[in-house]
């Protein structure tokens, strides 16, 4: 499938998070829940180059990325996207990307509404990114190379 058929696009456009699966040098697979946005036929996700997702890109660029729309019980549809990825920490994309990924998460009516809805766990989510590894904000950036979409039943 195109990953920029139309119900890929419709899928991306209402998913919250994305789910890249990338490969260390030993060649275990890890799994991270990331936030993301779409433009250009690319999907950007935010991390810091020194998280174990940006180490594993820079050495494999081979990636997939799972997305699924939650809290909607009636669309049970998956997105996995296979793709090449690269890690850019230059100041022009993290401008590019910050305010994009503002607008998504806090400044929309679902991304507050979600904020409210988990306002409990922010003293746990403040206490995990502050233990977390400190590192410049970086952007995994994204180039599809397919997209299978999948229905769970």
């Amino acid at each position: 499938m195109n990953p920029d058929d139309s119900v890929v696009t419709d899928v991306l456009r209402r998913a919250m998070v994305a789910r890249i699966a990338t490969v260390s040098r030993s060649g275990r697979p890890h799994v991270n829940p990331l936030y993301f946005v779409c433009g250009a036929g690319k999907i950007y996700l935010g991390t810091t180059d020194r998280t174990l997702a940006a180490r594993n890109v820079r050495a494999d660029p081979r990636v997939t990325v799972l997305f699924d729309i939650e809290g909607d019980p009636a669309d049970r549809r998956i997105v996995r996207i296979r793709g090449d990825a690269i890690v850019r920490t230059d100041a022009k994309m993290i401008r590019w990307y910050i305010p994009r990924d503002l607008r998504k998460y806090i400044l929309s009516r679902r991304g507050m509404a979600d904020t409210l809805e988990h306002a409990r766990l922010l003293p746990i989510v403040a206490r995990f990114v502050s233990s977390g590894e400190k590192g410049k904000a970086c952007v995994l950036v994204v180039r599809p190379l397919d997209a299978e979409v999948i229905t769970q039943r």
